[in-house]
């Protein structure tokens, strides 16, 4: 789900690609994402498949998945080919629908634009798209011990909300929105206080830094502070007012 070079250098390095991706979060958006594909389509592309977790799983016949990381696609079960976002080797109208999950946010924004182009070029009747929904950066990153550098453990770089996806595919017929996964907003005082304050950042297996190519962190996860601190933003937002991922299908 990679478009960045050096991110894709970066991890394949790691056995990232090789984990299975079993948490409830994870299946609940495999499901609500697939489940957004109507049930007529015939041929399908995913742009930036990842190892496959979702074209592997759509009960269509012609499904096809491409992403950069090879060492990803491996993985895939469906026909699969090493392409960029910016240059798929298909024709115009080539499937009847385009998925791109998980792989946006991972773009310079100022490309978006001509992303969602390709996408929509190769795209006959819908794209199915999924990003984080209105994502607060602070709470996904770290502080690399070696260099210093605050990023985003996921390398991610847009946040978007319902508007934000529209406006990269106008002119659809019809616009379908949907959020799934509630979750607890995080008081970003709070969130200031643990990461700047405290030190203590939130952790993935597969860290590594994007500026020095450190892997070395320390998790603090397990941390009487860092579990106090979540314990009382808890407290204090005990509704589960925000979601994980926002999804949209646009038909043309």
């Amino acid at each position: 789900m990679l478009e960045d070079r050096s991110s894709i250098l970066r991890f394949e390095g790691t056995d990232v690609h090789a984990a299975t991706r079993e948490a409830p979060s994870e299946l609940e958006r495999i499901r609500a994402t697939l489940a957004l594909v109507p049930p007529d389509v015939e041929s399908l592309l995913e742009v930036g498949c990842g190892r496959g977790d979702l074209v592997n799983r759509w009960a269509g016949k012609r499904a096809f998945g491409t992403d950069l990381a090879r060492r990803a696609l491996r993985h895939v079960t469906r026909p699969a080919f090493a392409s960029s976002i910016f240059t798929l080797p298909f024709q115009d109208g080539a499937f009847d629908a385009v998925l791109c999950a998980e792989t946006l946010e991972h773009l310079e924004p100022a490309r978006l634009p001509e992303a969602a182009r390709e996408i929509r070029r190769v795209a006959r009747r819908c794209v199915v798209i999924t990003v984080p929904w209105q994502e607060n950066f602070l709470e996904w990153s770290h502080r690399c011990p070696k260099c210093g550098q605050v990023f985003h453990l996921h390398g991610h770089r847009r946040s978007f909300a319902a508007d934000d996806l529209k406006a990269l595919f106008p002119g659809a017929r019809a616009y379908h929105i949907q959020d799934t996964w509630p979750v607890r907003a995080w008081s970003p005082a709070l969130l200031r206080f643990r990461t700047g304050t405290l030190g203590l950042w939130k952790h993935t297996r597969h860290t590594r830094c994007p500026h020095c190519d450190n892997d070395q962190f320390a998790n603090h996860e397990g941390r009487f502070l860092y579990k106090a601190v979540g314990a009382l933003n808890d407290l204090l937002h005990p509704a589960k007012t925000r979601y994980r991922w926002l999804m949209m299908r646009a038909e043309f």
